[in-house]
């Protein structure tokens, strides 16, 4: 799992810019960015394999049968989920891997208060290198409400959110 000299490598480099970012969610990018530095710093090549996903895409994997979700159902395409897989090994990380990513990631997201979800911890399909947003589906909401001002709704989910955090606080 660890392959320290792949992160000095031309090829990493370019994994960096792989997915399409357009449009994600600000809270998806910055779990994405704090974990694949925080696994590149235990000398653990990581790079977020898709982000927004289209729905011709989510249908043939749904098809496959690698993913339980159909065009529409999928937080990818709502720019709340990222996949983060190995650089060198892909998907292949064993149980043992996959554990590891799963803590650290969860570690992270709980030292920065963002609330996402794991797909090791799915009970149905095992998804291991899927990350997603908790409340995904209330984005997805308030673009199927009105997609013309989604950055308009964008602003409030994160403004209500943001509140949301400072009542806790003060709680």
């Amino acid at each position: 799992m660890v392959a320290r000299p792949f992160l000095a490598s031309q090829k990493w480099q370019e994994q960096q810019w792989r997915a399409d970012r357009e449009g994600a969610h600000p809270h998806i990018l910055e779990f994405e960015k704090l974990l694949i530095r925080r696994l590149a710093k235990l000398g653990v090549p990581m790079f977020a394999s898709e982000l927004n996903r289209s729905l011709e895409r989510q249908n043939d994997l749904y098809a496959l049968g690698n993913s339980r979700a159909r065009a529409g159902e999928s937080a990818h395409q709502y720019g709340c989920a990222v996949d983060v897989v190995h650089s060198v090994h892909g998907w292949n990380l064993g149980p043992k891997g996959w554990a590891l990513v799963g803590h650290v990631g969860k570690e992270l997201a709980a030292q920065r208060g963002l609330k996402v979800t794991w797909g090791g911890d799915f009970a149905k399909l095992w998804d291991p290198a899927h990350w997603e947003l908790a409340e995904w589906r209330e984005v997805k909401r308030l673009i199927d409400a009105d997609p013309v001002t989604w950055p308009t709704a964008k602003a409030v989910y994160e403004w209500k959110e943001a509140d949301r955090k400072a009542r806790q606080r003060l709680a």
